[in-house]
């Protein structure tokens, strides 16, 4: 089973090394989510709120109002 995953900071779809570094910034998460739902449901991952640096809740609305989340 494959289940995309996409992690937001800052408003943005990011890929982070080691939990930390910058690796790639992939832009709108309502873009990125329309690409990876043809896999099905997605994994979501609010990195601010998970590090404790605040929380991308309305864009995380979005998605599961959208996408099977």
């Amino acid at each position: 089973m494959i289940v995309p995953s996409i992690d937001i900071r800052n408003g943005r779809a990011v890929q982070l090394v080691g939990g930390r570094e910058l690796a790639l910034d992939a832009g709108d998460p309502l873009a990125v989510a329309e690409r990876f739902a043809v896999a099905g449901e997605l994994a979501v991952i609010d990195l601010d709120a998970a590090l404790g640096r605040g929380t991308n809740r309305n864009v995380v609305r979005k998605l599961v109002r959208r996408h099977r989340c």
